[in-house]
């Protein structure tokens, strides 16, 4: 054998064993990180001069001793500092920064998945090992068609959000403490939580019949009328192909007061979303054979009144709401480990949401023992976030959560979906 052909051989092999050497390196990384999560949330405390907190949230039980976190305001590369850093001393955790994220409103955000302008880092030996951003996911579900369309919107991890129309995009400390503390449970419009992930919708509807303007969305209190909310929704069907679950769920006294109020209300949402409403066909419908009808029509329009489902054949069951209506984390834990444990060995006809949020009950809200609905979420969001990764997802169905930007709800969903229906799509 000619010195040349064994010189090419030794150069061959030692080719095939730096790349199996480097396969094998980024094999273990993604094995280390497989049931890890770590990213941006954005605080939905209100301070006096500041609001909108960029906080890191970690959880990663293979970390190692001088392994760090950094935030970057543009993508993190070689020649790209962060514009702040930390050495990770625990398995999990959060990292308030003092940086307020910039404010986007909805209207500005593209229909395209994209990383807004902050990045985080996951960094040993001062090499980047993994990445994320502030994202949006306008467009989760059809990029993963090929994963879900044989699912039912039961079988599939979906993110949605806890009294959807009880938002407020630009809080003040004033507005907070006076107004709407125990009222508020988002920080994006409508718009913005579907754009950000959500495609469930949790509505609650208030009737004012004395008023110009009677429809409104609310929490106890009117917060936006339920107009803006309709408008918002069809704005986003218009510019995706995503299937959105607008669930009616509770309704003000003034419906027991006026019989026809119901009759009012459905006509008026008919009226409104004609061109894009799903009809009835049952629950156990795949996403696919909603995507094929001969019209784009992607509303699932949930009703929390069994007497007018049969009545108006566009209206669909509600989702079946699991509350545990408690007042610690603890209690949270064991309330959602229940259900989820449940759900492993029930087949339900109906979705379910399991509504992951304290309950403040009128001796809280009286005595301000919660100190409010953000500091409730800044206290739980984190640990639904652990929880739905690390121990539930393979259960979940619909989690809605309060201050969507302050939990990582739609990356472990989207994360998980993936894993659990073998998706082998590129996203």
């Amino acid at each position: 054998m000619s010195r040349f052909i064994i010189f090419a051989i030794s150069i061959f092999s030692l080719i095939n064993v730096f790349i199996s050497s480097v396969y094998s390196q980024e094999k273990s990384l993604a094995d280390e990180f497989e049931d890890s999560y770590f990213g941006i949330f954005i605080s939905p405390k209100v301070f006096l001069a500041k609001k909108r907190e960029i906080v890191i949230y970690w959880n990663h039980t293979n970390y190692q001793q001088g392994d760090k976190i950094g935030l970057y305001s543009e993508k993190p590369g070689d020649d790209v500092e962060p514009i702040y850093i930390f050495e990770i001393s625990f398995s999990s955790g959060i990292k308030k920064t003092k940086i307020e994220a910039d404010l986007i409103p909805s209207r500005d955000l593209k229909f395209v998945k994209q990383c807004l302008k902050y990045h985080v880092a996951w960094l040993r030996s001062g090499k980047i090992i993994k990445e994320n951003c502030l994202k949006t996911e306008p467009t989760w579900m059809e990029d993963m068609k090929c994963a879900l369309g044989n699912q039912s919107v039961g079988n599939i991890f979906i993110p949605g959000t806890h009294n959807s129309a009880a938002y407020e995009t630009s809080p003040s400390l004033i507005e907070d403490f006076f107004y709407n503390k125990y009222v508020i449970t988002q920080d994006e419009d409508v718009l913005g939580q579907l754009i950000y992930g959500a495609r469930y919708l949790d509505i609650r509807v208030c009737y004012r019949p004395n008023r110009k303007i009677k429809w409104w969305g609310c929490h106890e209190l009117d917060t936006v009328p339920l107009q803006t909310i309709i408008n918002d929704v069809k704005i986003f069907l218009n510019n995706t192909n995503e299937i959105v679950i607008f669930d009616v769920q509770e309704f003000s006294s003034e419906f027991a007061e006026d019989p026809r109020a119901h009759e009012k209300l459905i006509h008026f949402l008919k009226n409104e979303f004609k061109d894009y409403i799903i009809p009835y066909v049952g629950w156990y419908q795949s996403l696919n054979a909603i995507w094929s009808q001969e019209k784009k029509k992607n509303l699932i329009i949930g009703y929390d009144d069994s007497r007018y489902i049969f009545k108006h054949l566009f209206l669909w069951p509600s989702v079946t709401h699991q509350w545990g209506n408690v007042q610690s984390v603890d209690d949270l834990y064991k309330y959602l480990q229940r259900i989820e444990e449940q759900a492993l060995s029930l087949t339900r006809t109906i979705p379910r949401s399991a509504m992951a949020q304290m309950t403040p009950n009128t001796k809280y809200i009286f005595n301000n023992l919660f100190g409010g609905i953000r500091r409730m979420a800044e206290v739980t969001n984190p640990k639904i976030t652990g929880w739905y990764n690390g121990m539930w997802q393979h259960s979940a169905n619909i989690v809605s959560v309060d201050f969507i930007k302050y939990s990582g709800i739609v990356d472990v969903a989207l994360k998980w979906n993936s894993k659990r229906f073998n998706n082998t799509c590129l996203r």
